[in-house]
């Protein structure tokens, strides 16, 4: 009984002290400050509650944005000098409001909050890609939002710091204690996944996942032919044109191709015996870099870390074939783009937006006349010729010139208005453009009279007011439309008289194996090409098609 009296009173006279030593008056100071913090978060909570109700993702975010005001306001407590106080307090008041801005506007575009994913692809988004988005998205409300922000900021922050005065400078063991107390908490918080929103935290996560996945890829330019072990190739003779066709944002769902209910794609249908379409295929994730770098490599979902250990373009080096790419989509992004990395170990490549602020609108169909000057100037006989489309990227209206303005009629949609029925004309149009650049392209490549092929797909697809109300693709609120990719293969006679394929137009398949079916395409044997992997093999086995974090596509959109 007495020990425990006596421990009671020791706490009492600890707590005393400790509250002395601080000082009420810095609790004070903190508080006013705090409050003006608190008035950002109700401004983003209130625009949240009105257009997407109530929701946990909600309750969480606001409690870490508390959390995280009480984080960058801790360090004041180390700091004497009044100006540096003062300047510390603005640039950690207009730092949280921006965290606070971009949640809140992406939250309510999307209706989830930012991840890693998120930030990561934002990475190698280039100024063009970023103000096309801005164009797109924003609309009267988030303008109204900015607006009100704005004014609340200014509001708020006018004499923030004017009751700061000089802390009581703390003894050490209090800073430490002050200090180590704070970061427990949020580390705590954070790493055991009871708050997953916060910002500033994310584009810490992110920029490091980042700087180390392109520096895996830093080996590319220099090392063109990999290090791929026993690669050989029997086949001789005949030139060889091969051309793979990389789109861009381009479902499925609104191929006329697949059964749409609109002619989008009446040029390849109208030449459907001459090819092999394929039903299932889908992209490992509805992001570019991140599929991309896996479609091209030896990367996949079970092993991402093998993007870094080949790609088919050296590999193709490797074999003696010249390489080509050509490309309608910028080279860098804030850093040198993930993708580019991989393009600069062809033989030469070509980008036709490679002018900040210029060309920024340059139509896929440019590339026919490159595709025509390269088929005219090569005097190799074997040439691999990737072609990256801008394909249906947003902005929608900005891919199609105006003669191929079809589609201007009230579209079926789940979601009605007249900016959603423009929306997904716009996206038509797009698709419509797109059939009339890859049948050019298969037209081009038939003229030669070679042995060749030219196969066409999809990064990743594109929701269109189907399955959720918005046009666009997030990991985070993925939807089946996002996946499901067109995948086309032509085949010129030759070519069928060389290679045999094995057609199953239902087969299932993921983007993340196609390194494996296109060295089988190509004849390229290598030790680390497994034709079990490839969906023109004979030996085809079937995989589990693992999306999101741990999810089996067929399963996740209950298609078993």
């Amino acid at each position: 009984m007495y020990s425990g009296k006596l421990l009671l009173e020791i706490t009492e006279l600890y707590k005393i002290n400790f509250f002395k030593n601080l000082g009420m008056t810095n609790f004070k100071i903190i508080r006013q400050i705090f409050y003006k913090f608190l008035i950002i978060i109700s401004v983003g909570l209130v625009f949240e509650l009105i257009y997407k109700g109530l929701k946990i993702s909600t309750v969480y975010n606001s409690f870490e944005n508390i959390l995280f005001s009480f984080l960058l306001l801790s360090p004041i407590y180390l700091i004497s000098h009044r100006i540096v106080q003062s300047v510390y307090v603005y640039f950690v008041y207009l730092l949280f409001c921006l965290c606070t801005y971009f949640e809140t506007v992406y939250y309510y575009l999307f209706d989830t909050f930012l991840s890693a994913s998120s930030l990561f692809v934002s990475l190698e988004s280039n100024r063009s890609e970023v103000t096309e988005f801005l164009s797109f998205y924003f609309d009267f409300e988030v303008i109204i939002f900015s607006v009100i922000l704005i004014v609340t900021i200014f509001l708020s922050a006018y004499r923030l710091t004017s009751n700061l005065i000089f802390f009581k400078k703390l003894s050490k063991q209090v800073q430490i204690k002050v200090s180590v107390c704070i970061a427990i908490i949020v580390l705590f918080l954070k790493f055991s996944a009871l708050i997953v929103y916060n910002l500033p935290y994310l584009i810490l996560k992110s920029s490091i996942e980042y700087v180390l996945e392109s520096n895996k890829l830093g080996n590319y330019k220099t090392n063109s032919t990999g290090d791929f072990l026993n690669v050989s190739r029997s086949v001789v003779g005949e030139d060889e044109v091969y051309v793979l066709v990389l789109g861009e944002s381009t479902s499925r769902a609104h191929f006329g191709l697949y059964n749409y209910y609109r002619a989008t794609t009446p040029k390849l249908t109208s030449i459907k015996e001459e090819l092999l379409v394929y039903n299932n295929v889908i992209s490992a994730h509805p992001h570019s870099i991140t599929s991309i770098t896996k479609l091209l490599t030896l990367g996949n979902r079970e092993h991402p870390e093998k993007i870094s250990k080949g790609s088919i373009i050296q590999l193709a080096n490797s074999a003696g074939f010249e390489t080509i790419w050509l490309s309608n989509q910028r080279p860098i992004g804030i850093y040198e783009s993930l993708v580019t990395k991989i393009a600069l170990s062809s033989s030469r490549s070509n980008f036709l937006t490679t002018v900040q602020g210029v060309h920024n609108n340059v139509l896929d169909g440019e590339l026919l006349t490159e595709l025509e000057t390269v088929l005219a100037n090569s005097s190799s006989s074997k040439k691999l010729i990737i072609i990256h489309l801008m394909g249906t990227h947003v902005n929608y209206a900005s891919r199609y010139p105006e003669t191929f303005i079809t589609f201007t009629d009230t579209p079926i949609s789940n979601y009605g208005s007249d900016k959603i029925s423009k929306t997904i004309n716009d996206y038509d149009n797009a698709v419509l453009y797109t059939d009339h650049v890859i049948s050019k392209i298969i037209q081009q490549i038939k003229t030669l009279n070679k042995r060749s092929f030219v196969l066409y797909f999809s990064d990743h697809g594109e929701e269109l007011f189907k399955d959720y109300n918005m046009a666009g693709h997030n990991e985070d609120i993925s939807t089946k439309d996002m996946y499901d990719v067109p995948f086309i293969l032509w085949q010129s006679e030759n070519f069928k008289k060389y290679k045999y394929i094995e057609f199953v137009s239902d087969r299932p398949y993921m983007l993340d194996d196609l390194f494996h079916s296109l060295a089988d395409l190509l004849g390229i044997s290598a030790r680390e090409v497994d034709l079990h992997r490839s969906i023109f093999s004979s030996n085809f086995k079937s995989r589990k098609r693992i999306i999101l974090k741990n999810s089996e596509y067929d399963s996740y959109f209950n298609l078993d």
